[in-house]
């Protein structure tokens, strides 16, 4: 899903393709013109699950991910689309770096690898990583590209080292790496606002908030907390925590909202921070006992969070 406006959009990698084209395609074509969108030859998508979306050099161009291994690049005005290269296993992410404009990809076929798009050779440096890439995330007030992988591997980079990768065909070098603080197996990540750092998430209810600084005083500062748990019975319910997303300008959990039909699986805020999308399908996390029954997909919006997030009167 694009607005007109590159200020006001909301990044598809963090609402799942299926989530956008679900919704489009149940608006009316009067009202997906209004809203600019389109939607896409149905002959021309993913054969397979999409795992990560990420927008372009503008609202106008997204990029595609998922189990076919096959990297797609989407002109949303048009619903044009052309494979872009693939991975030897399911491309698990993508982050687009705009200041170099480069496509970042992260897999599990364990390679990180760096794309030109304007390039007639858009693959342009492959790396070898030491385990199953989960999530990029790229972090513009600091140009820094972090990668999130299986058994608590993370490495840092900066933009110009990826960049300076893909003009050299080379391996990029990250700046550093470490063991992320959560034990168990990360399912998101966001970066600080800021950009100094990045909050992780696991699927034991954990959230891991770190900094980028190497220095023994930043790290100091780490710290992780348990959250959304439930007593159920008398017995302690943990949650796996699906998605994390950092408001651009509060600092402080400021609103907790009601539950909803079922798992939140996607949450993005827009640039300025008015508004929160939400998505929510089931994820087959807790075992039911018809789980395929368990249809139900939103996309929501929610238009009032700066209301929400505003600190209470003392």
């Amino acid at each position: 899903m694009a607005a007109a406006n590159p200020s006001r959009r909301l990044a598809p990698a963090a609402l799942g393709w299926h989530f956008v084209t679900s919704l489009v395609s149940g608006l009316e074509p009067a009202a997906r013109g209004q809203l600019g969108l389109c939607l896409a030859d149905p002959s021309l998508s993913h054969p397979r699950p999409v795992l990560c979306v990420t927008f372009g050099s503008s609202s106008n161009v997204a990029y595609s991910g998922g189990l076919d291994r096959r990297i797609r690049e989407w002109n949303l005005e048009t619903g044009e689309c052309r494979v872009l290269g693939k991975h030897d296993d399911a491309v698990s992410s993508l982050a687009w770096i705009p200041e170099h404009n480069l496509l970042v990809s992260g897999s599990w076929d364990r390679t990180l690898k760096i794309w030109d798009p304007s390039a007639e050779e858009p693959l342009r440096s492959t790396s070898s990583m030491p385990e199953r890439i989960y999530n990029i995330v790229y972090t513009p007030a600091t140009a820094k590209v972090l990668v999130s992988m299986a058994h608590r591997h993370v490495s840092v980079y900066g933009t110009y080292e990826l960049a300076n990768a893909a003009k050299e065909g080379r391996e990029a070098k990250p700046d550093h790496t470490r063991e992320s603080a959560l034990k168990m197996l990360t399912r998101a990540v966001a970066p600080m606002a800021d950009g100094k750092g990045w909050a992780s998430a696991s699927i034991e209810g954990r959230i891991a908030v770190e900094y980028f600084d190497p220095d023994p005083s930043a790290q100091a500062m780490k710290y992780a907390f348990r959250a959304h748990r439930a007593t159920v019975n008398g017995q302690e319910q943990v949650y796996p925590i699906n998605a994390l997303a950092y408001h651009p300008i509060a600092k402080k959990r400021m609103r907790l909202y009601p539950s909803y039909p079922t798992a939140i699986s996607a949450l993005a805020f827009s640039p300025d921070g008015t508004k929160l999308a939400i998505g929510v399908s089931y994820e087959h996390d807790n075992a039911v006992s018809n789980p395929e029954d368990q249809t139900r997909v939103l996309l929501l919006l929610k238009e009032t969070v700066m209301d929400e997030c505003k600190p209470k009167a003392r």
